[in-house]
C-alpha cells in the first residue's frame, strides 16, 4: 500500500521553476530518501507535500486521502477538512528544531495532543515520558530548549513529531544544523524508527546514512527526477554521470 503517490508535482517561484513534474511513491514502512545537490528542489518537494507550500500541478495522496487532483493543468486541492486530516497522519522534523522556546521539553510534547487529539493531559504526558525515553531524554523533561545541545533539541523535535502518532514521517535535512559530533546520534534515533517499520521520507546530504537507512533512494536534479530506485542502484550507477559526478564531490 502507499501511504504517498506524488504525480506530476511542479512549482514555481515566479519565474523559477523549481520543480518540474516530480513523481514519488512510498509504500508503508519504507523509508526513502531524497538527495541531490543544493537548490535542486528537495526542500520545496517535501513542503509541498507537507502542505507548508502548495503545489501549482499535480496529484497528492497520503494515507489513502486525496490532498490534490490535476484539474485543467493546476493542482486543486481537497476542501479544509480533508486537508487537516492528512496532516494528523503527518509527521514533520525541521531543521532548526521549532521548538517553543518559553515552554519545557515535557510541554512541548505534551500541548499538541492535548489541544489537537484531545488526549487528557496524564495520558498525553504518558505518551512524552515514554518518548523521552526511547530518545534517551528522560532526564530533560523540565528543562528549556535552551538548556539543550543542537542534538538534544532535535531529539526533543523528533520526539514531539511522533508524540502525534503520525503514519508517515517527513525529515528535512534533521542534521544541517548540527555540530559534526552530534550528527550521530540523530541518525541512530533515526535508524531505531527505521527498525520499527515506521515510514519516513528523509531529504539528507549524508549519503553513507541514506545508503544505509533506505528502501529507495530518489535524486533530484535542477527540479527534476534523475532517478529513484535502491540504494544499490543509484549508488552504483556508474552509467549517469551526473550522479557520480555529485557523489565523487561529496566523498572529497
Amino acid at each position: 500500500m502507499y501511504l504517498l503517490e506524488a504525480k506530476g508535482v511542479r512549482k514555481s517561484f515566479g519565474e523559477n521553476c523549481v520543480l518540474k513534474g516530480v513523481d514519488l511513491t512510498v509504500e508503508e514502512g519504507q523509508v526513502v530518501s531524497i538527495i541531490g545537490p543544493s537548490g535542486s528542489g528537495k526542500s520545496t518537494l517535501l513542503r509541498c507535500l507537507t502542505q507548508l507550500e502548495r503545489a501549482d500541478e499535480g496529484a497528492i495522496s497520503i494515507c489513502g486521502r486525496v490532498m490534490t487532483t490535476q484539474e485543467n493543468g493546476k493542482a486543486v486541492y481537497s476542501d479544509a477538512a480533508a486537508l487537516r486530516q492528512i496532516m494528523l497522519d503527518v509527521g514533520l522534523v525541521f531543521q532548526n528544531f521549532q521548538l517553543f522556546p518559553h515552554w519545557s521539553v515535557l510541554r512541548n510534547l505534551t500541548d499538541a495532543q492535548v489541544r489537537v487529539l484531545g488526549r487528557s493531559r496524564a495520558e498525553a504526558e504518558e505518551v512524552a515520558r515514554d518518548l523521552l525515553r526511547k530518545t534517551k531524554l528522560s532526564d530533560k523533561e523540565a528543562s528549556y530548549p535552551c538548556q539543550l545541545s543542537g542534538g538534544q533539541q532535535q531529539r526533543v523535535a523528533i520526539a514531539r513529531a511522533l508524540a502525534m502518532s503520525p503514519k508517515i514521517l517527513f525529515f528535512d535535512e534533521p542534521t544541517s544544523a548540527l555540530d559534526p559530533e552530534l550528527i550521530g546520534e540523530i541518525l541512530e534515533v533515526i535508524r531505531d524508527l527505521a527498525s520499527q517499520r515506521m515510514t519516513m521520507v528523509i531529504v539528507t546530504h549524508e549519503m553513507t546514512f541514506a545508503r544505509e537507512i533506505s528502501d529507495r533512494v530518489l535524486f533530484l536534479e535542477q527540479g527534476s527526477v534523475l532517478t529513484f530506485d535502491t540504494p544499490e542502484a543509484v549508488f552504483n550507477d556508474t552509467s549517469n554521470s551526473r550522479i557520480q559526478a555529485f557523489l565523487s564531490l561529496l566523498k572529497k
